[in-house]
This record gives C-alpha cells, sequence and structure tokens, in this order.
C-alpha cells in the first residue's frame, strides 16, 4: 500500500492546535496540583486526628487510674468504718463493677460504654425524691 498523503496544514491550523494543546496541558497541570493538595491536606487532617486521638486514650488511661484510686480510698474508708455498715461486703461490690469494667475493655476500645456504667449502687437518687415525710 503506498503510504498516505498529509493534508497540507497551513500555519492558522498549526498555532490553533498548539493553543488547544497548551490550553490542555495548563489543565492537566492544574488539576494534578489540585489534587496533590487535596491529598496532603487529608494527610495532614488524618496526622492531626491520629494526635487528637492519642491523647484522649491518655486521658482515659489517666482517668481509669484515678477512678481505681478512689475506689480504694472509699474501701478503706468504708472498713474503717464498717461497724456502721454490717452485712454489706464493699469490697464484692466493687470487684464486681471492675470486672464489668475489664469485660467492656476486652471487648473492644471502639465500642461506647454507657454512661451508667460507672455508676455505684443506689447512688442515682434523684433530688426531691425523698421517702422520708
Amino acid at each position: 500500500m503506498p503510504p498516505k498523503r498529509k493534508a497540507p496544514t497551513t500555519d492558522e491550523d498549526d498555532d490553533e492546535y498548539r493553543k488547544k494543546r497548551d490550553r490542555n496541558n495548563q489543565a492537566v497541570k492544574r488539576s494534578r496540583v489540585k489534587s496533590k493538595q487535596r491529598t496532603e491536606e487529608t494527610q495532614q487532617t488524618v496526622n492531626e486526628l491520629r494526635v487528637k486521638n492519642k491523647v484522649l486514650e491518655d486521658k482515659i488511661k489517666n482517668q481509669t487510674k484515678d477512678l481505681k484510686f478512689l475506689k480504694e480510698l472509699f474501701l478503706a474508708q468504708a472498713q474503717a468504718k464498717s461497724d456502721k455498715l454490717g452485712g454489706v461486703n464493699l469490697a464484692e461490690l466493687l470487684k464486681s463493677s471492675d470486672d464489668e469494667a475489664d469485660e467492656a475493655d476486652s471487648k473492644g476500645s471502639n465500642k461506647k460504654k454507657s454512661s451508667g456504667s460507672g455508676r455505684s449502687v443506689g447512688g442515682s437518687r434523684k433530688a426531691g425524691n425523698s421517702s422520708k415525710s
């Protein structure tokens, strides 16, 4: 087969084609820059969230330690006044609430705990609902 001849092109066609190609190339460059910028912003946001998450995890650990300390303090004070609390085994009550907290922790830290899981027995009395007359 004989080679095909190219149609004679004029300078106008070449200039127009070059302008189109230049515009297209600029659009591609802008698109790549925007994509790169969005990726960097996303990465920065992810890093910020990781730092915040770590801070919150540390707060949770500290509050858990504080809670254990307060439970021990309460237990020590209650045992000092054990003559007034005949028949109530505070150590058993506190141990059962510790076991529940440990089970919830072992099931997964991604699940939310209910807000009432840390309450002591009989500690949710509302004001104005006294049974005394």
